[in-house]
């Protein structure tokens, strides 16, 4: 497994490359964040806007990973279960995101899911992700203030990730910086995702 800060990076600038020519956008969720400004940070002029929802940006506290990942960090393999659907019943949201669509959750579990066997069904997730050190950038706010393309920072109401004080210091340490709030908590994007995109949309129009 190769799950550092520089792997995700380097994942998504051979994206780029296969995919996009000229500057991009880049734009990221939760830890996908964290990679997005990591990688706006490192790429500099080539990327041309830069959108994260919620998203934290400080240290990992060792003491509150150990807490929550520590029986299971380093264990790669899951739970299995006996068929597609049984494993797709039993997908949930971390932390929990009450009111998305049941359409949008049949199609997350859909892809979310594979075989390990004939009888054998599990979640399409590495668990080793969950290091006790997590991507192992540590504290990423000194970077913000290099980023010089327009950004975008959206979080929710009732999200404990990023909270309006986080959003606010966020948007202190970037230098060419707008905020939004939404409904919702840390899956936001899923409960609201025309309004969250209608917004997201107007954002990326209007870059140069």
């Amino acid at each position: 497994p190769a799950y550092r800060i520089e792997d995700f990076a380097g994942d998504l600038a051979l994206v780029c490359r296969a995919l996009a020519s000229g500057r991009v956008p880049v734009v990221g969720h939760s830890m996908g964040g964290r990679v997005a400004v990591w990688y706006a940070a490192q790429a500099g002029p080539t990327v041309r806007g830069l959108g994260v929802l919620d998203a934290r940006f400080d240290p990992v506290d060792a003491a509150v990973v150990a807490r929550f990942r520590g029986r299971i960090s380093g264990a790669r393999q899951g739970r299995g279960y006996p068929t597609q659907a049984a494993a797709m019943a039993a997908f949930r949201f971390v932390p929990p995101e009450p009111g998305v669509p049941d359409a949008v959750i049949a199609m997350l579990a859909f892809h979310g899911v594979y075989p390990r066997g004939e009888t054998d069904w599990t979640f399409r997730f590495d668990r080793a992700v969950l290091s006790l050190d997590a991507d192992g950038a540590g504290d990423l706010y000194p970077l913000l203030p290099t980023i010089n393309c327009p950004a975008w920072v959206a979080g929710a109401t009732h999200s404990w990730v990023c909270d309006a004080g986080q959003r606010a210091r966020i948007a202190a340490a970037l230098p060419h910086c707008t905020t939004a709030e939404f409904p919702g908590g840390h899956h936001f994007l899923l409960t609201h995702g025309a309004l969250v995109g209608g917004a997201l949309r107007r954002f990326l129009d209007g870059l140069a």
